[in-house]
């Protein structure tokens, strides 16, 4: 009986032995691999990227007739409560073959002397090294002076030539979900950064500065969803 056993057990191991490389290949064939640090963009760079995409494109166009129409202006002081951006690069192996994205985040405050909120206008851009993909999301934030975390967003939708601003509850309130999950160093810097800043983009920035990588995680999840590339590099997340 006993030597039974032994055969069986010796059997069944082989099998596994057999069965596992190819499993296991698989398994860690894809992976991802942060490339580089954080990076924080200039102010300089950042209000060039922003006024290149107010001449050429429609969305950003129309966040910005959006918020004219009501009284705002862009700041174009470079400052870090007027201008913020922050880029990040993934490398890894995606379905065997080697892929790589980059991510970059664009914030400009928009001022009205004469109003008691305050706003800004943002634009995100994931693409591959391929130029097979390319995903964007323009947006506007809203909050009052009083208390800038108490942010309203609102996205601009639509096709071509019917464009809207459509309220949102989506960018913003996903990665203040997720950031709560990360722990105590990213979850401080919602305390550490002040609310009565006036500036929607100085307080943003603040956050994004302490909390590094993890932000820059959030933010690209909480923007593209579970699509595919994005499942591969950053997780599944639901605005």
């Amino acid at each position: 009986m006993r030597i039974t056993a032994l055969v069986s057990m010796a059997t069944i191991f082989c099998l596994i032995f057999m069965v596992c490389p190819s499993v296991c290949v698989e398994s860690e064939d894809d992976g991802i691999v942060t490339a580089g640090e954080v990076e924080i963009l200039a102010g300089s760079y950042v209000s060039l990227e922003m006024d290149n995409l107010r001449a050429q494109d429609d969305r950003v166009q129309k966040a910005d007739q959006h918020l004219a129409s009501l009284g705002f202006m862009p700041a174009k002081e470079e400052t870090t409560d007027n201008l913020f951006g922050i880029k990040q690069s993934y490398s890894g192996r995606l379905d065997g073959m080697e892929a790589d994205q980059t991510y970059e985040l664009y914030l400009q405050e928009y001022s009205n002397p004469d109003s008691e909120m305050t706003a800004a206008v943002g634009r995100m851009v994931l693409r591959d090294s391929a130029g097979t993909y390319t995903r964007t999301y323009t947006f506007i934030l809203e909050a009052p002076k009083s208390d800038v975390s108490m942010i309203q967003e609102y996205y601009v939708g639509g096709s071509p030539g019917a464009l809207e601003i459509v309220e949102a509850n989506s960018w913003w309130t996903c990665i203040i979900g997720k950031l709560s999950e990360i722990g105590a160093e990213c979850g401080s810097s919602f305390n550490n950064c002040s609310r009565e800043t006036t500036s929607l983009v100085g307080y943003i920035g603040c956050i994004a500065s302490h909390c590094g990588p993890s932000f820059t995680k959030a933010s690209i999840c909480c923007s593209c969803g579970c699509e595919r590339w994005c499942r591969w590099a950053y997780g599944c997340c639901r605005m």
